[in-house]
């Protein structure tokens, strides 16, 4: 009885991940990206219930290690993402008021007709901070994926600049293609014009004193906060105030699951090691 009870949680399981693909493609596509992994999901569930089902009628036929073995590594998969997925939602929460010298503003999707929601709402989370902070430097930064008509940083600019964002008050960093990229680039870049701001330019600029250490902000959309703090702390910013910025509600669980396959990606990867030649040569809070 328990093994056919079981049996029916796995097919069950399969099958909502198949409904959830449903919504993801009629919400926002075939082009989300990873939406395929639900229907890999769903074939996993799948298969843990035939095996289920399978070990019930034949379990004098099958070696015993076997079903251990099965059900340990699923086990522990499931353990990993949960573990994953618990630090992502939990790192999602914010200070969205604190005052900050640099603002790292992560980059998403533009289209041909605008930009995506997801940075939409990053966006207007930095120009509500810059105008209670209009001191703060933004740092617009993302690359040109595949499909993008324009660099994410230039529509990321265009967009601020419209709502009256000076210039002088954001730098456009256009060359990152991941988080890991984006964040290590965006390090150098305000490592290099903190030491410009040094000294002032004129009457009424704004000077640091010689052992000033600037503060730094991250604004990304909540499920991508841990990945983003975890790596700016690798890239020496030893202290970055996390500003999230809300997601679509839909794609929430998607997002995230997605975002945990993206840290154990980086982690195994080693894009959490950083190289001490290439840090910036400035202390960041």
């Amino acid at each position: 009885m328990k093994a056919k009870l079981l049996s029916l949680i796995f097919f069950l399981c399969a099958g909502l991940c198949i409904v959830y693909f449903g919504m993801i493609v009629g919400y926002s596509g075939f082009g989300t990206s990873l939406s395929y992994i639900w229907p890999g999901f769903a074939c996993i569930f799948a298969a843990m219930g035939v095996m289920v089902r399978k070990l019930r009628r034949e379990r004098e036929e099958m070696p015993s290690f076997m079903p251990v073995f099965i059900f340990t590594s699923f086990g522990l998969m499931l353990a990993v993402f949960a573990v994953i997925m618990d630090l992502v939602v939990v790192s999602s929460k914010s200070d969205k008021e604190q005052r900050v010298d640099y603002c790292i503003v992560m980059g998403a999707r533009v289209y041909s007709d605008g930009i995506s929601k997801t940075l939409k709402y990053r966006l207007d989370n930095a120009e509500h901070l810059y105008f209670r902070h209009p001191n703060m430097v933004l740092v617009l930064s993302g690359g040109q994926e595949p499909g993008d008509p324009i660099p994410e940083a230039f529509a990321m600019y265009n967009y601020l600049s419209l709502r009256g964002i000076p210039s002088d008050n954001m730098l456009i960093e256009a060359m990152g293609d991941s988080t890991c990229s984006i964040i290590q680039n965006a390090t150098r870049t305000i490592a290099a014009d903190f030491e410009k701001r040094r000294l002032p330019k004129g009457p009424g600029d704004r000077t640091y004193p010689p052992d000033y250490v600037p503060t730094v902000g991250i604004i990304t959309s909540d499920y991508h906060m841990f990945r983003s703090v975890t790596l700016a702390k690798e890239n020496g910013i030893s202290n970055p105030v996390s500003i999230s910025a809300k997601s679509d509600d839909v794609l929430f669980i998607h997002n995230c699951v997605r975002e945990s396959v993206a840290i154990l990606k980086d982690f195994f990867m080693g894009n959490v090691t950083v190289n001490d030649e290439h840090m910036p040569s400035i202390p960041f809070n």
